[in-house]
């Protein structure tokens, strides 16, 4: 009898620490840095983890996490990716990369300059980062922009293909200059021609 109980309990631990391992598999985490066009992004945002995440239930269906688009003219050549966690909105709620002449520059450093809070043409025609952060302080949601030199996007793979990579990291501030917050560890790996249709969970 004791033998029947102690291999019950042996298979009772053995189950236990089974399930536990499969939740933390489940824990979200920075994807790796590839250039296939996986269509992953993270970052850390103050040491919390960043990733885009689809709406459920909108009206017009599920709003989509990313996004990319842009002009090639004479008049306004830029690229831009529109980032956002449309679940909770935590660390950020939105995140907007303006590149400044990528179509022509193409693998290279972006060095960050301030964002006047817009994207598209009405947005400052230079490179920039901004976005819209929940401070766990006051529970409310803050838009921070980049400045100049504070950080930077680095492109990895680009140039007459769909696939665009990179990283990126820097500081951003309030518009006040009052509050602060830090990017760190960001990657991104996007098929263009893909991003529409991917699914994030």
């Amino acid at each position: 009898m004791k033998k029947i109980i102690l291999l019950l309990f042996s298979l009772l631990i053995m189950i236990s620490c089974n399930r536990d391992n499969e939740t933390e598999d489940n824990t979200p985490k920075l994807p790796p840095e590839t250039q296939n066009g996986a269509n992953t992004l993270g970052c850390m945002v103050n040491g919390k983890l960043f990733y885009p995440r689809d709406g459920i239930g909108d009206v017009m269906g599920n709003a989509k996490a990313l996004s990319w688009w842009g002009s090639s003219s004479s008049t306004y050549e830029y690229r831009e990716m529109r980032v956002a966690n449309l679940r909770d909105g935590k660390p950020l709620n939105y995140m907007y990369f303006h590149l400044q002449d990528l179509p022509t520059k193409g693998v290279g450093e972006y060095f960050w300059k301030e964002s006047n809070f817009n994207n598209d043409i009405d947005g400052l025609m230079q490179n920039y980062l901004y976005v819209r952060a929940f401070d766990y302080n006051t529970n409310t949601w803050k838009w921070y922009t980049s400045y100049e030199n504070s950080g930077n996007t680095t492109i990895t793979k680009y140039g007459g293909q769909a696939i665009v990579s990179g990283t990126f990291s820097g500081k951003l501030r309030t518009a006040d200059g009052k509050e602060e917050i830090e990017i760190t560890n960001g990657r991104f790996d996007i098929n263009t021609s893909t991003i529409s249709s991917h699914n994030f969970p």
